[in-house]
């Protein structure tokens, strides 16, 4: 017990203390009365002394109470009472108390608080309960610290994300709330705009709220429709339950109920929810969303769903369904160590995104991955890797899934083995220093081992194009048995060093095996006299070895150019150019018949022709080089730069004028037609003070192209081996892609960043917060006043014996916010060889405080769909809304 200084009858004014009061603590001891039976006889006790001794008696005040007061504190002569004026504070255990006045009562082991009243007439300082976690904000409150109990009067006390309001309120020694007229609203004003009146309450603390009889309130006007008990969850934890589904109605699956099932909290680490969806005509859904996390280890998320629909006949008893699923993982690790697992697993039916709606009615990990109504393809990775320490190697092992949903062409790998040394220098003296010609001499090893499983069974017959074959569980296990499967040893050795100074020179020789246990053979056929493949697979080990040499010549070149005027804006401009020169020298393996497969042909004109056939054509790894090369590389990179100082900038700064600029190819000496490769070019630069973003790349053919008649059919372009540019032509560019980008808002620029830390900061729930973490771009953002995000792209391909294809598309997509609460979102694209619109999507949103309004509108295409909701913000009452909305399956 504190103690402070005692005072007489007539006390004298005190004068406000500089700062807070010291607290002493209380030096009254608790004694034990005498007792009035006499002291036992002296005689000796045949009865040794007893070893238990009875503890003291306990007095009501457990533990010190320390208490404090920026006005003055004053005490009786007993100091069985003390009163604190002026942002008065007890702490007592758990328990702290603030307010503007508080009085201890020691005889009856009361504290009573309460506020005052300003010059004003204002009431201020009203007193702060705070019991453990439990926090009242009350008029006044009567606290008997020897029962745990309180009177309360008009108290707000937080319950999880919901506030609870009472005219009087009487804590019992429990902890819970026993209240009369309350309100219960998830608003954090003083006056709500909504809240659920009830005449009698009692809130058990990190349990539930029961009520008893109840009604809604929105803006002091009551809904008619009320209750006669209620029970509101309140819980600091997750806990298992169930999750309600909503309903609706669509013309082609009929009345439905949607995401109803159960939440299982297995424990603090995993979750599961799964959930359904069922149609009057016959469909079904079913989803299993689950989340695991271990902290400072591993987190991640598996989610399956299975959904069948109807077809569009419009029978109430249709016979005809379309099934599909779609299975999706993530994992990543959180901590550092020799070892590294991750997973993105993103695997679906080929008509999954056409017949399930990813806007809504699935869950939040579903529609926000990578899969969209517009996806072609997909992707998975799972991957392992291993460093060990105090070696150079480092192993990882990968599985990976391809998907094409238009070709359906399915690739798996199933899995791939890598082995890696890192570059060591076998005559690099242990001190570090390089004095010797050898020392940057470096040698590294990789080795990858794979089994590749498609469904893509490649030309078969006379056929021009490649059979794909269904991929099914059925299926698998003979995709499996019959996959490509290989390893590929990989051994590089390069030094470097100057020459004349300004030139580096980097000569490298790379040796490659390659180990298959299979081979397969050709044969000509000797009625059409084509070379076709072998049906037989002759099982055995066999090895290919490749060798090859390079070297590398390249240097750096600097022009400055300085502008003489003073009060120029730019003060200088300077050019860097990047030449180098290659040469690499790879031999002709071809007489390998261990390789290759030699056959005696004719070509078109009646020529005899040699033929040679790889064993290994099509293989996981490939087969032999074929043909000698002995290629001189070049290539030119370039950069501009020029720094700028205007009359607001201190000093110059530098401005990319661009980027980069690049030309490169190859000339092989060795080869006897078409020496001179395409010529490849390249460019990027920002414009308009890095507001527009240009990216250009172009093949350019140096070689003619001229047409041949061909007898009873019209003329067919050939590539002729002539220079374009002696018949005074560059050449034809066969490729070429332009990509134009920009951001008109420069704050949105760095909206992806801004928005984690106002979402990382924000009082939303935990799981929302690492969603929104993981996709800022759903996290809407009302500070931001609009952006515009703007993206051109071009693509032009010229084939030859082919006309020209040009494919331009543009793409729009932003925010605008009308007012502070106001948020208009969207999308759109066109497609100009199509002449069509790509998927639209315009959303309007409205911040009501404690509750949201959302407008999702797909107005036109295959999937044109709206979604209209008004909900409250809290998570505990997420099925308090309304919600209308037309599925994009009626339009089919």
């Amino acid at each position: 017990m504190s103690s402070m200084a005692s005072y007489a009858q007539v006390e004298p004014t005190v004068k406000t203390p500089e700062s807070i009061l010291r607290v002493k603590t209380d030096s009254i001891k608790n004694t034990t009365p005498s007792d009035t039976i006499p002291p036992p006889s002296t005689q000796a006790d045949t009865l040794k002394s007893d070893t238990l001794k009875t503890p003291p008696p306990k007095g009501d005040i457990e533990t010190t109470i320390n208490y404090s007061a920026r006005d003055s504190i004053r005490a009786t002569l007993d100091n069985q009472m003390v009163w604190l004026y002026g942002q008065a504070k007890i702490v007592y255990g758990e328990i702290e108390l603030e307010a503007d006045e508080i009085v201890i009562d020691y005889a009856n082991s009361t504290l009573t608080a309460h506020g005052t009243r300003d010059s004003l007439g204002q009431r201020i300082g009203y007193p702060v309960f705070k019991n453990g976690a439990e926090l009242y904000e009350t008029k006044d409150i009567i606290y008997n610290f020897k029962t745990k109990r309180a009177r309360i009067s008009e108290v707000v006390t937080q319950q999880g994300e919901g506030y609870l309001h009472s005219e009087a309120a009487f804590k019992n020694e429990n902890n819970e709330i026993l209240s009369v007229h309350n309100s219960y609203t998830t608003c954090n004003l003083e006056h709500p705009h909504f809240r659920i009146r009830a005449t009698k309450t009692k809130a058990i603390p990190n349990d539930k709220i029961v009520a008893g009889p109840f009604y809604m309130e929105f803006n002091d006007i009551p809904l008619p429709i009320g209750f006669l008990f209620g029970m509101f969850p309140s819980p600091r934890k997750s806990a298992s339950g169930i999750i309600v589904p909503s309903y609706g109605e669509e013309r082609r699956r009929g009345f439905n109920l949607r995401g109803g099932g159960y939440f299982f909290d297995i424990s603090e680490y995993a979750k599961l929810a799964l959930t359904g969806d069922i149609y009057s005509k016959g469909g079904h859904a079913l989803y299993a969303n689950s989340s695991y996390l271990k902290r400072y280890h591993y987190s991640g998320s598996l989610n399956f769903s299975y959904s069948k629909n109807p077809d569009s006949d419009d029978k109430i008893e249709t016979q005809n369904f379309t099934k599909d699923f779609r299975l999706t993982w993530s994992h990543s690790p959180q901590s550092k160590g020799t070892g590294r697992f991750s997973a993105s697993v993103n695997a679906a039916t080929t008509t999954y995104n056409q017949n399930n709606y990813l806007g809504y009615g699935t869950s939040a990990d579903l529609t926000t991955s990578s899969l969209s109504n517009i996806s072609t393809k997909l992707s998975s990775n799972i991957s392992y890797s291993k460093r060990f320490t105090g070696t150079p190697f480092t192993m990882g092992l990968n599985m990976s899934h391809n998907q094409d949903l238009v070709t359906k062409i399915v690739d798996l790998s199933l899995p791939t083995l890598t082995v890696n040394m890192t570059n060591i220098y076998p005559f690099q003296r242990k001190n570090g220093s390089s004095n010797g010609p050898l020392d940057n001499f470096s040698v590294s090893y990789s080795m990858a081992a794979s089994n590749r499983v498609t469904n893509n069974l490649g030309k078969i017959g006379n056929s021009d194009t490649d059979s794909i074959a269904p991929f099914n569980f059925n299926s698998f296990g003979r995709f499996f048995e019959n996959g490509k499967k290989g390893i590929r040893h990989s051994i590089p050795a390069s030094f470097s060093f100057k020459a004349l100074r300004y030139f580096t020179v980097s000569p490298s020789v790379s040796y490659e095996e390659k180990w298959y246990f299979e081979k397969r053979g050709w044969y000509e056929d000797p009625t059409t006299k084509e070379i076709l493949r072998s049906d037989t697979i002759r099982k055995e080990f066999n090895r290919i070895s490749n060798y090859s040499f390079s070297t590398s010549l390249t240097t750096r070149l600097y022009g400055t150019y300085f502008f003489k005027k003073k009060d120029s804006k730019i003060k200088a401009i300077r050019h860097v150019v990047n030449p180098s020169v290659s040469f690499g020298f790879t031999p002709d393996f071809t007489g390998n018949r261990k390789y290759f497969e030699e056959f005696e042909t004719n070509d078109s004109q009646g020529k005899s022709l040699t033929v040679y056939k790889s064993y290994h054509e099509g293989f996981v790894y490939g087969g032999s080089n074929t043909g000698k090369s002995g290629s001189i590389g070049f290539s030119l990179g370039n950069n501009l730069e020029a720094k700028v100082q205007g009359p607001q900038d201190s000093v110059a700064r530098k401005v990319m004028l661009l980027n980069n600029l690049s030309f490169s190819s190859s000339y092989n000496i060795i080869a006897d037609s078409f020496k001179l490769a395409p010529i490849g070019i390249s460019a990027n630069t920002n414009i308009l003070n890095n507001k527009l973003n240009l990216n250009l790349s172009a093949t350019l053919d140096p070689y003619n192209y001229v047409m041949r008649p061909v007898e009873g059919e019209e003329p067919v372009e050939k590539r002729m081996d002539q220079l374009a540019w002696k018949s005074g032509r560059l050449g034809r560019i066969t490729s070429a892609t332009l990509a134009m980008s920009t951001n008109l808002n420069p704050k949105a620029r760095s909206k992806e960043t801004s928005s984690r830390e106002k979402i990382a900061k924000s009082n939303m729930p935990q799981q929302e917060k690492e969603f929104l973490i993981q996709n800022p771009d759903a996290y809407i953002d009302f500070e931001i006043p609009w952006s515009l995000n703007l993206s051109y792209n071009l693509s032009y391909t010229h084939a030859v014996d082919s006309d020209p294809n040009v494919v331009q598309t543009v793409s729009a997509n932003g925010d605008l916010s009308l007012s502070e609460k106001w948020k208009v979102t969207y999308s759109t694209g066109y497609h100009f060889e199509s002449k069509e619109f790509t998927q639209t999507n315009l959303g309007i949103s409205r911040d009501l405080h404690c509750w949201t309004m959302h407008l999702n509108w797909t107005p036109f295409g295959r999937f044109q769909s709206f979604n209209f909701t008004i909900n409250v913000k809290a998570s505990i009452l997420q099925d308090l809304k309304l919600e209308r909305r037309k599925s994009f399956l009626d339009n089919l």
